[in-house]
């Protein structure tokens, strides 16, 4: 009687109207939990499409609206679609594409249904996007490393969504930023950012599957545009950026302003661009402070498709305990607090089950480049002992660079002036000066550790021999640097001939 009834009043609507229909191809097997809609408990079915169909009265009756009905297609049925499908079905995911499909059925068609495609909101989101990005990119604060950006597409591939959902592509743009913040954010055109900072906490590939999968939910659920629907109101874009601008201005001339070599005006714009009062504005304008129930939905997703991928689930707490422990290495304790919009990391930890370390050396060496990069950063800010745990690393799994080495040498004749240190630190040199014979500044750091040991006829001896390579160097090639060092160069052998 019910469907006899549904049938009368789709004719009806029909005869006075005409209908547009639009489908979405999807293929997703479920297991009926509870009877839906004529489906039998217990029944496994199989959903092929999602079907929308919009009847246009033209009868023109004062206050008339158009009426909507939706369907899921099983098999070759029409079964009406109800907010409660997810409280009845049990979906099996048997590869990635059907948990974003499932997804699309129980989380995202309300949305969609109620508010449309919203396409001129979604284009003005990217125009932000993009115009954050390209000044972030001018500033020179993308890091460039062709092989690791290779590898992350190639896991990136497996997780985004591969046909449409609901005709909205998921196409993901990564970028990595020279940064040492522990940062990670997916923009709503899909740029997904990460920082060298973050990917340095993470040591095997299913933490880096992880940690993706994560923001691609983020995305794929479309939270950026349920967040910013939400917003009580929405500043043009050229009022949004004017305003962004003068305040990275105040903040770049602050920043600046603690150099001795600052000159009023010339301030540089990137460092402001990625401070936090400046980025914090933009994630809010393009709806990337997700709350409490779409960071835990994110997790749960990214669980999912660790599953379904065959890494190992308790891989997303695995990482997040990583960046909690690398963030009390920093002294601070934001892990343990969780803000109006944001759950504790110690919360979302516990919730996904607890970290479960996994040796990984394959993963360590592919993101050997960034192990380097951040271990220099933290050398140039003192933190030396973070600088050779991280060195270490490469040099445990053998692709260590010269660059690590001379950084542990550096390290270790910052931290100790004993015969032991002193002489492990000659040997990083040497072991440096074997990789990159050319590079001139290692012959320096051999002097000076010479120097340190208290050979000085070794130390003159090189002094020498690096005078006569700083020499060699063509007239047309010779920088400031150059000559700076053939003066110390002279100066140091002087001084020693002095009995220095």
């Amino acid at each position: 009687m019910k469907k006899f009834l549904l049938f009368l009043s789709v004719l009806f609507w029909y005869l006075c109207g005409y209908a547009q229909v639009k489908t979405y191809d999807v293929d997703l097997s479920a297991v009926v939990d509870k009877k839906y809609e004529g489906l039998e408990e217990g029944t496994t079915i199989r959903i092929s499409k999602l079907v929308s169909e919009t009847v246009i009265d033209t009868l023109s009756f004062p206050g008339s609206k158009n009426k909507i009905f939706r369907y899921i297609q099983v098999d070759d049925r029409l079964i009406p679609y109800t907010d409660k499908i997810g409280e009845c079905l049990h979906f099996n995911y048997e590869k990635v594409q059907d948990i974003w499909e499932a997804q699309l059925i129980t989380k995202m068609l309300p949305t969609l249904f109620k508010k449309g495609p919203q396409k001129d909101l979604r284009f003005d989101m990217e125009q932000d996007a993009l115009e954050y990005m390209d000044r972030v990119n001018v500033e020179g604060l993308v890091y460039y490393d062709p092989y690791l950006e290779n590898y992350i597409y190639s896991l990136i591939a497996k997780i985004v969504p591969k046909r449409a959902l609901a005709g909205r592509h998921v196409d993901v743009k990564l970028i990595i930023l020279n940064d040492n913040s522990l940062n990670m954010g997916i923009f709503p055109n899909g740029l997904l950012m990460v920082t060298t900072g973050l990917l340095s906490c993470l040591h095997s590939e299913d933490e880096l599957v992880a940690v993706l999968s994560h923001e691609i939910a983020h995305l794929a659920l479309d939270h950026h545009i349920q967040n910013v629907n939400k917003a009580i109101s929405r500043k043009s874009r050229a009022e949004f950026w004017s305003a962004v601008l003068t305040g990275a201005t105040a903040v770049a001339e602050g920043i600046a302003a603690a150099k001795s070599d600052y000159v009023p005006g010339l301030a540089t714009m990137g460092m402001a661009m990625v401070s936090s009062s400046i980025f914090a504005q933009v994630i809010d304008r393009l709806g990337m402070e997700y709350n409490h129930e779409q960071e835990i939905e994110a997790d749960n997703i990214s669980r999912r498709v660790l599953s379904v991928l065959q890494y190992n689930p308790n891989a997303l707490a695995t990482a997040l305990s990583n960046i909690k422990t690398e963030m009390e290495n920093r002294g601070s304790d934001e892990a343990y607090f969780e803000s109006y919009t944001h759950p504790a990391l110690i919360e979302r930890i516990q919730l996904l089950g607890g970290p479960q370390f996994i040796e990984d050396p394959d993963f360590e060496k592919k993101i050997s480049f960034v192990i380097t990069n951040i271990a220099q950063y933290r050398y140039e800010i003192g933190h030396f002992r973070e600088a050779i745990d991280l060195v270490n690393q490469n040099m445990e799994n053998g692709v260590a660079v010269s660059e690590d080495y001379m950084l542990k040498a550096h390290s270790l004749l910052a931290l100790y002036d004993d015969e032991m240190s002193n002489q492990d630190a000659l040997a990083l040199i040497h072991r440096a000066k074997e990789l990159a014979p050319s590079d001139i500044n290692i012959y320096k750091s051999e002097i000076l550790a010479y120097l340190r040991l208290g050979d000085k006829a070794t130390a003159r001896r090189l002094l020498q021999e690096y005078d006569a390579i700083l020499r060699s160097v063509p007239d047309c090639s010779v920088s400031n640097l150059v000559n700076s060092e053939m003066i110390w160069s002279r100066d140091m052998q002087i001084k020693l001939d002095g009995g220095m």
